[in-house]
């Protein structure tokens, strides 16, 4: 009896093990290093690697969504490509996860609560919670771990380039051609201006006549009048008729279009007038900013640029490691690839 107990003990045992392995074994797609790529974190990169795929492709409707993964690409399956490519970037989001964890960075159990908060708010959205379970195939549960390693690996870069950032020097003439090669994003200039309003309920003589005043104020101006004194009498403007009549801004400030086109291609002391929405501008380049002025912003940017640079070239090479190499478990990949693609 002893025997035929025992003998039953260790077949539950094993048919428990085989159970356990089995359960396991459908649970992750890959392993890096020893650490399991889960399904859902391989589903939500092949998502977006698809999703990305057919916005570069121009998707309309199913019938081309058929057409582009049934068309073979170079003689390859496309969906084959967006497998591998999502796994390559599975990939090195986890060993940028494995690298945050060996230098022991992590996030607080605060910083995490905080996330999780905006997180859940931002599910209550029913478009958004509907693009999470429909269009990435995830459960908003799956969705808010893959939001906060996410974030993890973000902030991981930031620190371990923050670290680095005392040794990265750069010279006067990068920061100088990176000023000149992007001026126009980095200047402020300030203007001068007078508005005489125009709206769409004015006739046309009315608008005329605003017109002809540009014009006039224009001259005005040209022949030496002192153009503040006209802002007050004449100008639209509250804000800047009560002021100075000065705006500083930037290119990507909220002003009209028209305004930051004239600005940042006029030289200053040029003098014209505008129409945009609001009506005419008499208006005149007062100052732009100059590289001695922008030069400490040039200087960050470059380093910044470098600085990302470095930690991409980081990941490169981590990611090369032999010890990091894909352990695929191919029936749970391609069974998943497969699914999504016929969803």
């Amino acid at each position: 009896m002893k025997k035929i107990v025992a003998i039953i003990s260790i077949v539950a045992l094993i048919l428990v093990g085989v159970l356990c392995y089995i359960l396991e074994s459908g649970s992750y797609v890959a392993k890096v290093h020893n650490q399991k790529i889960k399904k859902y974190e391989y589903l939500f990169f092949l998502s977006a690697q698809k999703h990305a795929t057919e916005s570069e492709a121009g998707i309309v409707d199913e019938l081309d969504r058929k057409k582009l993964w049934g068309t073979p690409f170079n003689g390859e399956d496309p969906t084959v490509i967006v497998m591998n490519q999502a796994l390559e970037n599975v990939k090195e989001f986890k060993v940028q996860l494995i690298k945050a964890e060996e230098s022991g960075f992590s996030m607080s159990d605060s910083e995490r609560r905080e996330i999780i908060k905006n997180l859940d708010k931002w599910l209550e959205d029913a478009g958004n919670k509907s693009y999470i379970t429909n269009d990435l195939g995830l459960k908003p549960a799956q969705f808010k771990d893959m939001m906060l390693k996410s974030e993890l690996v973000i902030r991981f870069a930031d620190d371990f380039m923050q670290k680095e950032r005392d040794s990265i020097s750069v010279s006067e003439k990068e920061a100088e051609e990176y000023y000149y090669e992007n001026r126009n994003y980095i200047d402020d200039v300030t203007v001068m201006h007078i508005l005489l309003s125009i709206d769409e309920n004015m006739t046309k003589d009315q608008k005329l006549e605003k017109r002809q005043l540009a014009d006039s104020l224009l001259q005005r101006v040209e022949q030496g009048e002192n153009m503040l004194d006209l802002v007050k009498e004449y100008s639209d403007d509250e804000v800047s008729k009560d002021g100075d009549g000065l705006y500083t801004f930037s290119y990507s400030g909220q002003y009209a279009r028209e305004l930051k086109e004239w600005a940042f291609n006029a030289q200053i002391g040029d003098l014209d007038i505008v129409e945009t929405q609001f009506g005419y501008h008499v208006i005149r380049l007062e100052n732009r900013s100059t590289f001695e002025n922008k030069k400490e912003h040039a200087i960050n940017a470059v380093k910044d640029y470098k600085l990302n640079l470095y930690y991409q070239n980081s990941v490169k090479e981590w990611v090369k490691d032999p010890a990091f190499n894909l352990k695929k478990n191919e029936d749970v990949l391609n069974r998943i690839t497969k699914k999504t693609f016929e969803n």
